[in-house]
């Protein structure tokens, strides 16, 4: 089937709602409710430059605590001791393009794919966010008060402004997630979850920004959970000193400068402005040094080598040629040149980007389109779990 093709259907049975349903007569999609025990303040005070006299940007507080999530599955198997966490990129706000991703990769390892969102993205973020009328007008406000600002669009103005308001949202979201995953992994090794045996390895495909996640939780490994784990990135794993987020699709240049000031100069552990579980706490320290590690200072680059010497062999990862957000260089770089990582620099035959790697309005280019999709996915499913059907042909 075309990716088109394969895209399109299963955006027309996706739904977060049934507890569980068939995609097809290969796969099943379970959802599961999930509620964050981490929150932090808000900052109203902050914040309120988001609006303007027209438009009023909603905090989706609400929506980023309580939220579920899907986890798509082989249909003839009942009970898993493998899994794989699918992390998605910055400022993303529905699943249609991963669907795909999770489906192949489910499809070609035979094993469950966990759909997890990053706070305060898709379904943990109001619907307004999206709302194109809505945020038309504030994109219009926002390029009428910064005259030189660039990239702006309806579709990154929510990031945009939060972002510029109050850079600290960046980490603390971060750090939600983080302990958001922690709760999950630890749920499933428990045998909270009936898909999934007790003591089940969690692996990771993860792309953009959510490789930078997944690199501070292998180098902290909270609890252990991540001993035996497994990364596979895609358009990610570079230090976050070598991204360049200023997209129409991610957050305009006056959020991503400021943004970026404030992430390589800030080295204060931020405990203070986050509510964290007391029996987790203690494991915010380890966390917060990982990410450290992983911004790209220079007073940083042993630790991040001695750190890296603990994960050989169990990162795997593919960088694209026009890739102007996290370019294939600033990934084999960070992960490759020093440490001997698996990096693969490919370059697509047909015209694509970091935010849409594999373009489905490309008719005439829909064979390659797919076939490099393929090429992609064949080699994550064999990096992550080797199966007798996932052949590298």
């Amino acid at each position: 089937m075309q990716l088109h093709d394969l895209s399109n259907f299963l955006s027309g049975k996706f739904s977060l709602d049934p507890p569980h349903y068939s995609l097809d007569d290969d796969v099943i999609c379970h959802t599961y409710h999930f509620q964050s025990d981490v929150s932090y303040p808000f900052a109203e005070e902050a914040l309120s430059s988001c609006h303007s006299s027209e438009a009023y940007l909603d905090s989706g507080e609400k929506e980023n605590q309580q939220f579920r999530f899907a986890v798509f599955s082989p249909a003839d198997k009942k009970s898993y001791s493998d899994a794989i966490i699918l992390l998605h990129g910055l400022n993303e706000r529905i699943w249609t393009k991963y669907l795909p991703w999770a489906y192949q990769l489910a499809l070609q390892t035979q094993k469950p794919v966990i759909m997890f969102p990053i706070a305060y993205h898709i379904n943990r973020s109001p619907q307004t966010w999206s709302a194109p009328r809505l945020m038309n007008l504030l994109s219009a406000y926002r390029k009428t008060a910064l005259p030189e600002v660039h990239n702006s669009s309806f579709a990154n103005v929510a990031l945009s402004m939060r972002i510029d308001s109050y850079p600290k949202l960046f980490l603390l979201s971060g750090i939600q997630t983080y302990f958001d995953l922690i709760k999950l992994v630890t749920g499933i090794k428990a045998g909270d979850f009936n898909l999934f045996e007790k003591g089940a390895t969690i692996h990771f495909f993860a792309y953009s920004i959510g490789a930078l996640l997944t690199e501070t939780l292998l180098i902290s490994n909270p609890l252990q959970l991540f001993s035996d784990s497994r990364a596979f990135f895609f358009c990610g794993g570079s230090t976050f000193d070598k991204i360049n987020g200023s997209s129409r699709a991610i957050m305009d240049s006056q959020a991503f400068t400021h943004l970026k000031n404030s992430m390589l100069n800030h080295t204060a552990i931020p405990e203070k402005e986050i509510y964290l579980p007391k029996p987790l706490e203690h494991l915010l320290l380890d966390g917060w040094k990982a990410f450290l590690v992983m911004t790209g200072s220079k007073k940083y680059v042993s630790q991040r080598n001695i750190a890296f010497k603990h994960l050989v062999n169990r990162i795997k990862a593919i960088g694209l040629v026009g890739d102007d957000v996290v370019p294939g260089y600033a990934i084999r770089e960070t992960l490759w040149k020093n440490n001997c990582f698996d990096v693969d620099i490919l370059d697509f035959p047909f015209k694509y980007s970091h935010e849409t790697p594999f373009p489905l309005n490309q008719q005439n280019q829909n064979d390659a389109v797919t076939q490099s999709f393929q090429k992609v996915f064949i080699q994550a499913s064999l990096f992550l779990f080797s199966h007798p059907n996932v052949t590298s042909s």
